[in-house]
């Protein structure tokens, strides 16, 4: 319920339930501004962000998985790989990994290419976006400083090993990158980047936390994964990421740059034309207004992983 409620507008009251809720069990103190989480079942799910927005967070599985993840973390790679605006298919899918049924069409993703070549030093782009040509880019270096993958991600809660990425289908391959094909490839990084949608959720276990797309590039080699709770807003996300990368690349700490590209989404101001004033005065009247403030433009990243 609290992740349905994110998707939403939540109102003052509702946030402050929430944070009574999950925070104040924990006693933090009040100058408490860096935290390690490592939630169970569904607290997994909730958007620490939204109630502690000045503090850098990371989520990590275990106490023992973030010291390992730590120690790899002290190994610095070089340029942003960023892959974007696969070409879907405008047929019908047969079949595919994860929840999504025969007959679904994936829509196209142009602004996501934008994105990509935003951040990237090395971009894959629509006919290019394939995982034939990721995997040939991922091996020219002997480790990256960030992959980013800006594309439609599809979760399955029941078969975690077929959350996915959808890239562009080629010759031999179906265009779906699966956590279990992660899981058996090696991808040098010092960060991964998942922007797309649901790409922080899979499977819940007890006592282990999510199972799907996060954990299976820690595994595949990069100690550091940003990945969404919930379905994103493509103009918001690319603000998200540009703002993250610049401070990332500048030498913040991931959750730092994180939290810092977060508060830039929601306080950004736009002129939009102000109907109401317009009507009455008879003339084109303009206003400021935040069109990302609320949560479910900003508060669903969240940084999985170990190390500044």
């Amino acid at each position: 319920r609290l992740h349905a409620d994110t998707q939403g507008t939540l109102d003052e009251k509702a946030t402050e339930d929430l944070r009574k809720l999950v925070l104040e069990p924990l006693k933090l103190k009040s100058g408490d501004r860096k935290l390690w989480i490592s939630p169970d079942g569904a607290l997994a799910y909730v958007p620490f962000s939204l109630l502690l927005p000045k503090a850098d967070l990371t989520f990590v599985p275990s106490g023992s998985t973030a010291v390992q993840l730590a120690d790899q973390a002290q190994v610095r790679g070089e340029g942003v790989l960023a892959l974007g605006d696969p070409r879907y298919s405008s047929r019908p899918i047969a079949a595919m990994p994860g929840r999504l049924r025969s007959g679904f069409k994936l829509a196209p993703l142009p602004a996501s290419g934008d994105e990509a070549k935003a951040v990237g030093d090395v971009v894959l782009l629509g006919e290019e976006a394939t995982e034939a040509k990721l995997a040939e880019a991922i091996s020219k270096r002997e480790r990256w400083r960030a992959v980013h993958f800006a594309c439609h991600g599809l979760v399955d809660p029941q078969r975690p090993s077929f959350c996915s990425l959808a890239l562009t289908p080629a010759e031999g391959s179906d265009g779906f990158l699966t956590a279990l094909e992660i899981l058996r490839s090696d991808i040098p990084a010092d960060l991964v980047v998942l922007s797309a949608c649901e790409t922080g959720r899979g499977k819940v276990y007890d006592g282990e936390g999510i199972v799907g797309l996060a954990g299976a590039f820690m595994v595949a080699g990069a100690p550091r994964v940003l990945a969404s709770l919930w379905k994103v807003d493509d103009e918001a996300t690319r603000a998200l990421m540009e703002a993250f990368h610049a401070k990332w690349k500048a030498g913040a700490p991931a959750a730092a740059a994180l939290r810092q590209a977060q508060e830039h989404v929601r306080t950004i101001e736009k002129s939009v034309v102000d109907r109401e004033a317009s009507r009455k005065a008879r003339r084109t009247v303009m206003k400021k207004t935040r069109p990302w403030k609320d949560p479910r433009y900003w508060a669903g990243w969240v940084l999985w992983g170990g190390g500044e």
